[in-house]
């Protein structure tokens, strides 16, 4: 199988991504089960109305001092190196299991390194998504019989990968992203619609958007632009799944979603706080002060969603993390909770609701809140 021409994109975009999420997996291993993204931000749930609150006080958010500095860039080098790793035995091994044994047997080769190593847990999206890649031109580019062994093992990273080379790659864009996903047409799919469609436009969010319009209906359309969006402000850089773009600044992806019409503005606003986490890894308060900075309330609610999933995302292990932002989240509280939760099913595969989320909570008000809101 040949697969050197996308594996060499790695080594080009290795050095963008590791300032990003993925070194959280290194900063403070995750919990077994976790899953990448692929949840619906939910249109409606995330158009919840919302007003402004104070920012954070100063001591709210730990900035290191300049004696610090030295340790925290040895620090964020060495785990750069350890990610580096992890990726590439992990990518290589299940890619060992595709050749030898199928798609499917690889896929569950993923899911039990996961179970056994539970840090997988921050690089297998990527890893899926190669995955994903290396089976379509294992059968000879038919997407049909690539996806006929479908896993939501890390949030569905395979299905996107599959329909990501394959819209990538297609001659008629318009036909195939209404054929990829039948006769099933899910959301999962047609979130890996949106990435595959960012591909093909050369990512270009606002023509993969007046493609998602052509989904079957709203809500599929929805989940299409959540995969634009994702793949605009993460991407999956750590497997060069951004076409060697790397991330807009913090300004040009405010200016996008603030550009955005708003049916999927609340789309962008949801993704948009990975870009303030990429640069600033675990500084989930600053992100949601970057999120006020919004000028509708639109986009303040859908960010700050954004952020409390975000939080769940890379510390399932531990949800004081995410409980102690959303704690600070003002009149915000409803829109960061039900961001906690719309990762935690996503989390475990969709095998739990969102509200399991509720009963796990310490602090009573937000679970109280988790409970409306879900």
């Amino acid at each position: 199988m040949r697969r050197r021409g996308w594996m060499s994109l790695v080594a080009i975009a290795l050095g963008v991504v590791l300032a990003g999420a993925t070194i959280l997996v290194i900063i403070r291993p995750v919990s077994q089960g976790q899953r990448e993204p692929g949840e619906s931000s939910s249109a409606a749930e995330s158009a919840t109305s919302a007003s402004p609150t104070a920012a954070s006080t100063p001591s709210e958010v730990d900035i290191p001092s300049d004696d610090d500095a030295g340790d925290h860039a040895q620090d964020h080098t060495e785990g750069q190196a350890a990610v580096l790793g992890a990726y590439e035995r992990t990518r290589d091994a299940v890619l060992s299991v595709l050749d030898a044994q199928g798609q499917a047997e690889a896929l569950a080769e993923l899911d039990r390194l996961i179970a056994a190593d539970p840090s997988v847990s921050g690089i297998c999206h990527a890893v899926a998504h190669d995955l994903g890649h290396a089976a379509l031109d294992g059968v000879g580019g038919d997407a049909a019989k690539a996806l006929s062994d479908r896993d939501d093992v890390c949030g569905g990273g395979y299905t996107h990968g599959v329909i990501e080379k394959a819209l990538g790659e297609s001659p008629n864009v318009k036909r195939d992203l209404l054929r990829i996903c039948a006769p099933r047409q899910d959301g999962s799919c047609f979130h890996g619609v949106g990435h595959g469609l960012m591909f093909a436009t050369d990512m270009d969010p606002q023509k993969s958007l007046h493609l998602c319009d052509l989904s079957p209906d709203s809500l599929l359309a929805h989940r299409c632009a959540e995969g634009v969006f994702m793949q605009l402000f993460s991407g999956d850089i750590a497997a060069a799944h951004a076409a060697g773009s790397g991330l807009p600044t913090l300004e040009a992806a405010r200016a996008e979603c603030e550009a955005t019409r708003e049916t999927y503005q609340a789309n962008c606003w949801f993704y948009s706080p990975n870009v303030w986490l990429a640069a600033h890894p675990d500084d989930f308060l600053g992100a949601m002060d970057w999120c006020r900075g919004a000028t509708t309330e639109l986009g303040r609610a859908s960010c700050i969603r954004g952020t409390g999933s975000r939080a769940v995302k890379y510390h399932p292990d531990d949800l004081t993390i995410a409980e102690g932002v959303c704690a600070k989240a003002g009149s915000n509280r409803p829109d960061c909770v039900g961001g906690m939760a719309s990762y935690w099913s996503v989390h475990w595969k969709g095998e739990v609701p969102r509200s399991d989320l509720c009963d796990r909570l310490g602090k009573k008000r937000l679970a109280a809140i988790c409970r409306q809101v879900t």
